[in-house]
C-alpha cells in the first residue's frame, strides 16, 4: 500500500498540504481560543458582585485654594444636584476616619499609618457576609483595593525585605490595627476580608467607622470628599460632559464592565470571525488539493483500477493520509491552546482572578465537532473525486 500511495503522490507539491494544515491549525486555534476566552470572561463576570451595574467614583479637582486649606468636599446641595441627574441611579457617600489609625505586625516587622473609608453595603463588590462588624468584636475586617496589593508586592515589600503575598495567602495573615483619639487608644485584630476591583481605598464596615468616629473622632465633621455613583453607562457623553462641567475627576476602578465589556466582546467576536474564516478556507484548500492530486494522478488511478484495485481501496489510502495529517493538526492545536490558557490563568491568578487551569468542556466539544466536520467534508470530496475517475 505504501508503494501505491507513493505512486499517487508522485509529482505533487510537498508544501501544499503542510501549508493547508498550518492554516487549519491557526484557524482552529483562534476559534477555540475565542470560545475559551469567552468562557473565562463569563467566569469573571459570575465572580463579579456588580450584577451588571456600573459605578464611578468622583471627587473635585484639587486647586491652589485647597492647598491653602479650603475644603474640597461635597456639600449637601451638591450631592442632591448629582443625585438628580437623569443618568445617576444612586449616590453613595464615602465616610472617612476622624481619628489616627495605624497597622503593625511584629511577625512581619512593619508599621504604617493608615486611613479608613466606609460605604453602604450595596456599593461593595464582595460578599457583605464576610464584611460585618458589631460593637464588641475584636476582629476588624478590611477590604483593600487590588491595586494596593500590587503596590505592596512590587514596591513596598522588596524595598523593606518583607514577604510578598498572593490574594489568598494575605487573607490568612492578621495584624494589629491601632486607633487613637480623644486621649484614648484601642487595638483590633485586622484581617483582609477581600479585594475590591471597583474602589481604590481601604474600607472598613460602615458601623465600625461610625462607632469609632463617635468615640475617638475629633468631632469636626468634614464634608465627604468622594462619592460613588451608580450610572447607566460610565462611557456615555452625558456622564463625561457632566464631569467636565463640574470640574470633577472620575475613576471607574478595575470593574469588569462598561468599556471593558464592550472591548472584550468585540475582540472575542473578531477572533471567532477570523478563526472561522481561516478554518473554512483551510477545509476548501484541503478539498481542492486532494481533487487536484486525484486529477493529476488520473492515469495512475486508471491503471490501478484496470489491475483490479477497487475505488474504495484507493480512496481509503488518501483518507488515511488525511486522517494522519489532521490528527497531528488537532493534537498540536489542543496542546498550544492548553499551554496558552495555563499561562493566562497563572497570570490572572497573580492579578487576583481565579480561573480554572484546564480547558472548558465546551472547548472540547467544539474541537471534536469541528474536527469531525473537517474530516467528513474532505472524506466526501476525496471519495467523489475518486469515483469520477
Amino acid at each position: 500500500m505504501e508503494t501505491i500511495e507513493r505512486l499517487l503522490l508522485r509529482g505533487q507539491s510537498r508544501w501544499l498540504l503542510p501549508g493547508a494544515a498550518l492554516g487549519a491549525l491557526i484557524g482552529l486555534l483562534l476559534l477555540l481560543a475565542a470560545v475559551q476566552l469567552y468562557v473565562d470572561f463569563q467566569r469573571l463576570m459570575a465572580n463579579d458582585q456588580s450584577g451588571g451595574k456600573h459605578f464611578i467614583q468622583v471627587n473635585k479637582q484639587v486647586n491652589i485654594f485647597n492647598t491653602l486649606g479650603v475644603s474640597a468636599g461635597f456639600v449637601a446641595d451638591e450631592i442632591e444636584e448629582i443625585r438628580g441627574e437623569p443618568f445617576v441611579r444612586s449616590v453613595g457617600v464615602f465616610e472617612s476616619n476622624e481619628f489616627r489609625v495605624s497597622a503593625s505586625s511584629s511577625m512581619l516587622g512593619f508599621y504604617t499609618e493608615l486611613f479608613f473609608e466606609a460605604l453602604p453595603a450595596e456599593y461593595l463588590d464582595i460578599d457583605a457576609g464576610e464584611f460585618d462588624w458589631e460593637e464588641g468584636d475584636e476582629e476588624l475586617p478590611i477590604i483593600m483595593s487590588r491595586d494596593y496589593l500590587a503596590l505592596y508586592n512590587f514596591g513596598f515589600a522588596p524595598s523593606q525585605g518583607l514577604p510578598q503575598f498572593t490574594p489568598s495567602t494575605i487573607r490568612r495573615v492578621s495584624f494589629d490595627i491601632r486607633i487613637t483619639g480623644k486621649g484614648q487608644r484601642r487595638t483590633f485584630r485586622g484581617r483582609i476580608a477581600g479585594f475590591s476591583d471597583r474602589i481604590n481605598s481601604i474600607l472598613v464596615p460602615l458601623p465600625f467607622l461610625q462607632w469609632a468616629n463617635e468615640r475617638y473622632g475629633s468631632g469636626e465633621r468634614q464634608p465627604p470628599s468622594r462619592l460613588i455613583l451608580e450610572v447607566d453607562n460610565p462611557a456615555s457623553e452625558e456622564v463625561q460632559a457632566f464631569v467636565r462641567e463640574k470640574n470633577l475627576e472620575m475613576s471607574t476602578g478595575r470593574l469588569i464592565g462598561g468599556q471593558f465589556v464592550t472591548m472584550l466582546r468585540l475582540v472575542t467576536a473578531l477572533l471567532l470571525f477570523i478563526g472561522l474564516l481561516i478554518f473554512v478556507l483551510s477545509i476548501l484548500i484541503f478539498a481542492l488539493n486532494f481533487q487536484l492530486m486525484i486529477a493529476q494522478a488520473n492515469r495512475q488511478l486508471r491503471l490501478l483500477l484496470e489491475l483490479g484495485y477497487r475505488r474504495d481501496t484507493l480512496a481509503d489510502l488518501l483518507v488515511r493520509r488525511l486522517g494522519r495529517l489532521f490528527l497531528s493538526v488537532g493534537g498540536l492545536t489542543l496542546l498550544a491552546l492548553f499551554l496558552f490558557h495555563w499561562l493566562f490563568a497563572s497570570w490572572m491568578k497573580g492579578q487576583g482572578f481565579e480561573l480554572g487551569r484546564g480547558l472548558h468542556w465546551l472547548v472540547w466539544i467544539l474541537a471534536i465537532g469541528l474536527s469531525a466536520a473537517f474530516y467528513l467534508v474532505n472524506v466526501g470530496a476525496i471519495r467523489r473525486s475518486v469515483g469520477k475517475v
